[in-house]
C-alpha cells in the first residue's frame, strides 16, 4: 500500500551529511570525475555518491511539481556545483533537479529568502509551504520565517526516507 502523501510548495536540502556523507569544502579534494551515473571519486581516491534514498526522493518531488532548492553554508560553492554535475539522477545531472541553489556564509534564513524572491515564491514562503532538511539543528531557526525544520539525524544515513517522510507528515500539521 503507497501512502500518499500532502506536499509543500518547496523543499530546501542542505548538502553536507544531508545529501553526501562529507562536507565537500574540506574533505574532497579536486579535481572530481565519475567513475558511474551514480559514484565520482575524487584527486586522493574517495569515493563519493548519495545517500541512498536522495535520488528517489528527489524524483518524487519532482513528479509532484514540488520546487527543489540546495541551501549550503559551504565555502567551496564550485565544488559543489561539480558533485551535483557528476552525480546523476535517471542519467540527467543532479543539478538539473534544483530550481535554485543558495550558497555561502550565513543563517539559512537569507538562503531561503534568496530562493522564495528568486523563485517568486515569496507569499508561499511566508504562507508555511517550505520545508528544510538539514542536518545542523543551528538551522532550525528558519522556522522564524515560517519554513518547516527538519532535522537529519544521523550522518552515517543522512535523508532517509522515513526522515522524508516524517517531515511531510509535520508538515501538513504545521501548515494547517
Amino acid at each position: 500500500m503507497t501512502i500518499k502523501y500532502a506536499y509543500p510548495k518547496a523543499i530546501v536540502f542542505d548538502l553536507d551529511y544531508t545529501l553526501w556523507p562529507c562536507w565537500c569544502d574540506t574533505h574532497i579534494r579536486p579535481p572530481l570525475k565519475a567513475i558511474s551515473s551514480s559514484e565520482i571519486i575524487d584527486r586522493s581516491g574517495m569515493r563519493l555518491s548519495f545517500y541512498p534514498h536522495v535520488e528517489s526522493i528527489i524524483q518524487e518531488l519532482v513528479e509532484n511539481n514540488v520546487k527543489i532548492i540546495g541551501a549550503s553554508r559551504t565555502a567551496t560553492p564550485e565544488v559543489a556545483k561539480k558533485i551535483l554535475s557528476l552525480l546523476k539522477i535517471n542519467n540527467r545531472a543532479a543539478i538539473t533537479y534544483f530550481d535554485t541553489l543558495q550558497w555561502g556564509a550565513g543563517s539559512k534564513i537569507k538562503h531561503i529568502k534568496l530562493a522564495a524572491k528568486q523563485l517568486g515564491m515569496t507569499e508561499e514562503l511566508k504562507n508555511g509551504n517550505f520545508i528544510l532538511y538539514d542536518d545542523e539543528l543551528r538551522n532550525r531557526d528558519v522556522e522564524s520565517i515560517n519554513c518547516l525544520f527538519v532535522h537529519v539525524p544521523d550522518e552515517s544515513v543522512g535523508l532517509t526516507k522515513q526522515v522524508f517522510q516524517d517531515g511531510l507528515e509535520r508538515w501538513s500539521k504545521f501548515s494547517q
